[in-house]
């Protein structure tokens, strides 16, 4: 395949994926006023905060049933065949989203309503993050997987930097007039929901991953339910991509979907600097992915996930000792996070490659959607609500301890990898 075969491809996968992220991810960047919009307005501020956590964890909850029968889908028919659909299936819940109406208006039917579309979101999450980074990582070269992987990782977490943005500029706009201040939580999901229609669009001409088209015709498709091959031979690399998912998700979990609420509605942070803050913040995320990712493919996993986490754990203890040091205008908020983001980004950068290559391509998807989706639905989706809970008790440093054992878990994986099986790369044995 031609490189500029391989650019489309990774370029079309990579939209569909940013902007589903985008519209997954902006719910947890307008947190505090979907709290006002849809909840009681005698509430006090942390119970706000819990309601509306809880409505964007279910979003993860449900991912896990829907991305095993898509990953299903996708071994046994081919990966292009669901993306369509996947991005249709987050684009209009999105969409509506923005249209429905507040608690002030129609009382509790409004969170309701809100938490059926968010189901309807972590559905097509469920399918599509999965699917995606399989696709991207069997059409790279065996040389370069980790770069791909890691360069299709950094431009999905656009969609965080694009959803940080959006609240950014929605709330902006709001200023500008009394009467648009619902425009500060709407604009973002309207926006969201139409480029996912126009995704939906340019999908249509992505080409099948030559691994599956290579199975397809010497019919080694699995005529085995997948998902029982897993289980049956596959438990351990479950086990280890679920190590691996809390860690990743200790990482945005901790510095970009809990602190932001946390540090405007608990610490008292200007709003409008932690939005710019977090933009600059997530922009060193993605800029650092493909670094990880080319230094992966160079020096090895383990070199790399060794190196960047014990960078990371003291990052970390410095990060949360100096967080209280800074007043509520302080711009020195905003460097600090652009430090955390790039060195974080290591285990998001690594993370298509890794998983994608403990599994065959005849259960590829189906293996790496299983412990991916319901560890993301554990740990992702459950971190800012369990941060909510334990912050009242222990303060700033819960998220900090949270992290520190992410990084305890990645230097564990660091370590077993070498004794894994290796499916793609330059190494098809266990052994790195």
């Amino acid at each position: 395949m031609s490189q500029s075969k391989d650019i489309r491809n990774l370029g079309l996968a990579s939209l569909g994926a940013v902007l589903e992220y985008f519209d997954f991810q902006v719910y947890v960047f307008v947190a505090a006023a979907l709290s006002v919009a849809f909840f009681p307005p005698g509430a006090s501020t942390w119970v706000k905060q819990v309601q509306v956590f809880g409505i964007y964890a279910v979003g993860y909850l449900v991912r896990p049933v829907a991305g095993i029968i898509i990953a299903h889908y996708a071994d046994k028919i081919g990966r292009k065949k669901l993306f369509i659909f996947t991005v249709l299936l987050m684009s209009i819940p999105t969409f509506a989203m923005g249209l429905l109406p507040t608690y002030d208006q129609i009382g509790w039917l409004a969170p309701a309503l809100l938490l059926i579309l968010r189901i309807a979101q972590g559905c097509a999450v469920g399918g599509e993050l999965p699917g995606a980074a399989v696709f991207v990582t069997e059409h790279a070269k065996p040389n370069r997987i980790g770069v791909s992987g890691a360069v299709f990782s950094g431009v999905t977490n656009c969609g965080l930097l694009l959803g940080a943005f959006a609240a950014a500029m929605s709330k902006h706009v709001a200023d500008l007039d009394p009467s648009l201040a619902q425009l500060a939580w709407r604009l973002p999901f309207l926006l969201g929901g139409a480029f996912g229609l126009v995704a939906a669009y340019l999908r249509r001409s992505l080409e099948e991953t030559p691994m599956f088209e290579e199975i397809k015709a010497s019919k080694k498709i699995s005529k085995q339910l997948p998902l029982g091959v897993i289980l049956r031979e596959h438990r351990m690399e479950c086990v280890f991509v679920l190590g691996l998912v809390f860690a990743f998700s200790s990482t945005s979990g901790v510095y970009f979907q809990y602190l932001p609420s946390y540090l405007i509605g608990q610490l008292h942070f200007k709003a409008d600097l932690v939005f710019n803050a977090n933009v600059f913040g997530v922009t060193a995320f993605v800029c650092g992915m493909p670094v990880w990712g080319w230094l992966r493919d160079k020096f090895g996993l383990q070199r790399v996930l060794v190196t960047a986490t014990l960078l990371n754990m003291c990052i970390s203890v410095w990060f949360f000792n100096f967080l209280p040091t800074l007043a509520s205008d302080d711009v020195r908020l905003i460097y600090a996070i652009i430090v955390v983001g790039l060195f974080a980004s290591c285990v998001h950068g690594i993370i298509p490659s890794t998983i994608a290559t403990l599994f065959p391509t005849p259960i590829r998807q189906s293996g790496y959607s299983l412990p991916y989706v319901v560890g993301t639905a554990v740990f992702t989706g459950l971190t800012p609500l369990a941060l909510a809970w334990l912050v009242a008790d222990y303060g700033l440093f819960a998220p900090m301890y949270q992290y520190l054992l992410g990084c305890a878990i990645a230097l564990v994986i660091a370590g077993t990898f070498r004794f894994m099986p290796q499916y793609l790369g330059t190494q098809t044995t266990a052994g790195e």
